[in-house]
């Protein structure tokens, strides 16, 4: 298959998938999120990490936010993702929420005045966000790049995770070379372990 019609097929497979989990009702989704964020506090690769790096979710994907003030609550170090100007991607640590305010593309991040750059090699376990997911950890991102290049250029020994609804696991997903696949999968069915990605 040529990178077109690769490129073709994650389109149409962002689309579709997208449709699943805007169809997920809001109750539905508090639910699974919880579910989700309950199941990745019980696992070792979060437990055993003392810096972790997450997202600030958008409305349709699994909420964190309360994991984010539980980790905060119980004394994790949190960072996440900041996109700067040259349209690479660093983390910052979050100190609080009332930190969070509105970055590029709508996505919340940390605000200037309280930017602090970690050490990207010291993060222990990253959620990292995605469209959808194989069985075997294949990503399907939105197609910047960002956590590709930041997963294997800047924190390539952290434990990769994905929180995902179920109806976004997919049998198949098409790869390139530079596609970065995680670790661990939770959804609010199963946890699945991605373990030749280790």
């Amino acid at each position: 298959m040529g990178h077109e019609d690769v490129l073709e097929k994650k389109k149409k497979l962002r689309k579709k998938v997208r449709g699943l989990r805007e169809n997920i009702s809001a109750v539905e989704r508090l639910i699974f999120s919880s579910r989700i964020t309950a199941e990745l506090s019980r696992q070792f690769f979060f437990q055993d990490s003392s810096l972790i790096m997450a997202y600030a979710s958008m409305l349709e994907e699994v909420q964190l936010y309360d994991l984010l003030r539980f980790s905060l609550d119980t004394g994790k170090r949190i960072c996440i993702p900041y996109i700067g100007e040259d349209g690479s991607m660093e983390a910052v640590e979050l100190h609080g929420m009332e930190e969070l305010v509105e970055g590029r593309h709508g996505i919340l991040t940390v605000q200037d005045a309280e930017k602090h750059f970690v050490d990207a090699a010291s993060i222990g376990c990253i959620i990292v966000p995605g469209v959808a997911f194989s069985t075997k950890g294949t990503r399907l991102g939105m197609g910047k790049g960002y956590y590709d290049r930041f997963l294997t250029q800047r924190s390539p020994y952290a434990y990769r995770v994905a929180l995902a609804f179920d109806c976004q696991i997919e049998e198949d997903i098409p790869a390139e070379p530079h596609d970065v696949a995680v670790d661990y999968i939770i959804t609010e069915k199963r946890t699945i372990c991605c373990s030749k990605n280790r």
